[in-house]
């Protein structure tokens, strides 16, 4: 087995520190004078989108984009991307979590694509390199985003989550700042953590790891098993270990991938609206049931070095946390689209067990089910 991914992708920048957000502009004074910045709506109300523009060096100049929240839509992709077509800044930051960071990333990636981004999504289609400088700032421990080539969107239209990925979209410049994380909500630090431990899981198990991959995901699941309870607790020591971790997790899933239990999450978050963290830990007892017989020298592996028990560690924390069984009560009537969503996704492409078509619903079944 190789050591390296076939091709591997870093950012070509990573600051982790706190308080480096206020300098961001100054850090990205390199890409040229003229920017924007696409942020959520807490980094309006906390202060720090002030604090950041007041630190603004006076020749450049910088506008601001705000999503309102949700999962990041095709359409506020095509929105933001005619804003950026009038602007023509010079690059484009995302501070924010990972809806924040996917739709800003995919909008600088597509500003100058002949298609939509809800062509791209479902055409197996070239997408042209980017042409922005990107840089992403999570004031989120969850998806990753920050050290990824991909956007997931959803296209509320069709009832789908799906994303698009190309190699020029690693960001240029990450922001680690673990003061972005001051006043998360616990329900969002649950969500977020719980996807960042069990992107570490999959990544670790997966079928295109290397022993490079392997490291940063067992790096993550030790850390994020230490830092999430603490943070969701509201202990502030533990921000930027998870934030840290989080990221690591990225890196690790963007060159190997994950599994099935992120190709069952985004037709299951698309079509119920559950969080996509919580959507994931829910799959997570049914899958590894599945994935077992595959993957027992790997449980095996991680519970005698660190003592960490993947399924008996997330059912702790659904527990400390008090999060409920999403799915009760809910049911999905196009079954045949979501399990052709799921054997469509690179995730489950990667899933250390190969998964058919029966295997998929007999998966999205125990899952709605709350049984293995």
């Amino acid at each position: 087995m190789s050591l390296l991914p076939a091709q591997l992708l870093l950012p070509q920048q990573t600051v982790s520190k706190p308080g480096a957000i206020l300098n961001l502009t100054s850090a990205a004074a390199g890409f040229g004078r003229r920017g924007l910045i696409v942020h959520g709506a807490s980094l309006r109300r906390s202060g720090t989108l002030d604090a950041m523009l007041e630190r603004c060096p006076a020749e450049a100049s910088l506008r601001t984009w705000q999503h309102d929240g949700g999962e990041p839509t095709v359409g506020a992709v095509e929105a933001l991307r005619a804003e950026l077509k009038r602007e023509r800044p010079d690059w484009v930051a995302a501070v924010g979590g990972g809806s924040v960071i996917d739709l800003a990333k995919a909008a600088a990636g597509l500003v100058d694509a002949p298609q939509s981004a809800a062509f791209y999504q479902t055409h197996n289609a070239e997408i042209p390199p980017a042409t922005l400088p990107f840089i992403a700032a999570p004031s989120t421990a969850g998806t990753g985003s920050e050290a990824t080539v991909v956007a997931v969107l959803t296209d509320p239209e069709r009832t789908l989550k799906q994303s698009i990925r190309h190699p020029s979209y690693m960001p240029r410049l990450v922001i680690l700042d673990s003061d972005l994380l001051a006043g998360c909500p616990p329900a969002t630090v649950a969500a977020a953590g719980l996807d960042a431990f069990i992107q570490a899981y999959e990544s670790y198990t997966s079928r295109h790891a290397t022993p490079f991959t392997r490291a940063l995901s067992e790096l993550a699941l030790v850390r994020i098993a230490h830092s999430l309870l603490p943070l969701y607790q509201g202990d502030p020591r533990a921000a930027a270990d998870m934030l840290e971790a989080s990221y690591v997790a990225g890196l690790a899933l963007s060159h190997a991938r994950l599994g099935v239990i992120h190709g069952l999450a985004h037709p299951l978050g698309a079509r119920t609206g559950v969080a996509h963290g919580l959507v994931c830990a829910l799959c997570l007892p049914a899958c590894l049931a599945f994935n077992r017989g595959a993957i027992q020298g790997d449980l095996d592996e991680l519970k005698a070095r660190h003592g960490i028990d993947v399924e008996a560690q997330v059912d702790a924390w659904l527990s400390a946390m008090r999060l409920p069984n999403a799915f009760a009560g809910k049911a999905i009537r196009d079954i045949d689209d979501a399990v052709r969503e799921t054997l469509a996704s690179g995730s489950t492409a990667a899933n250390p067990r190969p998964v058919s078509a029966e295997d998929a619903a007999a998966l999205l079944s125990a899952v709605l089910n709350g049984t293995k």
